[in-house]
């Protein structure tokens, strides 16, 4: 038996409101057993109708309404209806209202109802399945892709789903940053905990401050790339400083003799005080004395690299000469000269270099071979007379070259 939908459908009319007389109503309700399409339709306007008899009890007036009712209505009008023309129109003008019934449907139903309805416009059967999986799973895609972009397209619902993702990312982001710096907060208060109070500096007592950079080159005041009187090639370290608190900054001058022992005089641009000593000691810088050769020009002593002619020991304290700390020379801290602690020269950590010319000790080694930079004049032929062949090899017969 080949089933009809459309001829179905046409008698569902009748029979909700029944009248379909016994045998085709048993034939209608058998036929609606048989499809789900017609089942669905016709619950729909079952609903529908159970809708509208609810609404209309709900807003039609009780029986004692209306014993008078034409009466009251009759005095009505003749309030409202006025012969000025104006007022007419105007009461022509106002809206109509019209009852509108909405239907009260729970979320669920509503959402397995829109599901049905996709799923029957796509003719997503179980029939169907059996016979084509493939494109019975293609057709769902489809089918349900266009109802979800139908709902998700609508202003409304977009609105409310962007609003709901920046809520739902801000909560998150908010819960991240709060962990976080709850987990900052810890870990400093465990970091405090771990610390243990050894004791307070004292005022009087100095912090060392940042060391300046040396000057890039040579180190000390000697020709060349040497770094001391080591034999190997090693870069110096050290420096030193001084000063006299004095106002003015440190006069140029010329420095002391370094030598790598102990001093017993700092460096001092004043003239003594003792004119005529018992016994003369002269004032000395500790350094590496191949850094530092014998300045032997008739000018007082001082920074080599300041450019004052005011006679001052600097700004420094010490007893030496410059703007560090000590009885060196210089911005440093210590017995040498330059940038850097302790003795010698070069910056950081006092450390007596080697190797290179002007670096003295080791000497130099006359068997390598000597690049250009390395001599201050090149070498030239004197004489350069042509090679001939021996007597001997004349006679031999022997050919060649002869070098």
């Amino acid at each position: 038996m080949i089933h009809d939908c459309e001829a179905t459908q046409e008698r569902l009319v009748d029979l909700l409101f029944g009248e379909l007389d016994g045998g085709r109503r048993g034939v209608a309700l058998e036929e609606l057993d048989g499809c789900p399409a017609c089942r669905v339709q016709y619950q729909s306007l079952v609903e529908t109708l159970q809708t509208f008899d609810r609404a209309a009890e709900a807003s039609l007036p009780a029986e004692d309404f209306w014993p008078g009712y034409e009466e009251r209505l009759r005095n009505r009008m003749a309030q409202e209806i006025q012969p000025n023309i104006w007022q007419t129109a105007a009461a022509l003008s106002r809206p109509e209202y019209r009852l509108t019934f909405l239907e009260d449907e729970g979320l669920t139903r509503r959402l397995t109802r829109e599901v049905r309805g996709v799923a029957h416009d796509a003719e997503l059967t179980w029939p169907e399945f059996k016979r084509d999986p493939l494109g019975f799973t293609g057709r769902s895609v489809s089918a349900y892709s266009r109802a979800g972009w139908k709902f998700l397209s609508q202003r409304d619902v977009s609105l409310a789903v962007l609003a709901s993702f920046v809520v739902i990312f801000g909560a998150v982001g908010l819960v991240v940053g709060l962990e976080q710096f709850r987990l900052s907060r810890a870990a400093r208060a465990s970091l405090n905990e771990e610390l243990e109070l050894i004791g307070m500096v004292p005022p009087e007592a100095e912090i060392p401050r940042e060391q300046e950079q040396p000057d890039k080159g040579a180190a000390g005041m000697a020709k060349g790339k040497g770094g001391g009187m080591k034999p190997k090639q090693e870069k110096p370290g050290g420096g030193g400083g001084g000063g006299r608190q004095e106002a003015l900054p440190a006069s140029h001058g010329k420095l002391p003799q370094a030598s790598l022992q102990p001093q017993i005089l700092p460096p001092n641009p004043h003239p003594p005080a003792v004119t005529q000593p018992h016994l003369a000691v002269a004032p000395t810088i500790q350094a590496d004395p191949t850094l530092f050769p014998p300045d032997t020009r008739p000018i007082p002593l001082g920074d080599p690299k300041s450019s004052s002619t005011a006679t001052s020991s600097g700004t420094g304290t010490g007893g030496g000469i410059g703007t560090g700390t000590g009885t060196g020379v210089g911005p440093g801290d210590g017995s040498g000269f330059g940038p850097g602690r302790g003795m010698n020269t070069g910056g950081g950590d006092p450390n007596i270099g080697g190797g290179g010319p002007g670096g003295g000790g080791g000497g130099v080694d006359y068997n390598k071979t000597f690049n250009q930079k390395d001599v201050t004049r090149k070498a030239v032929i004197l004489s350069k007379p042509e090679p001939g062949f021996t007597e001997e090899a004349r006679k031999n017969n022997v050919t060649g070259i002869v070098r």
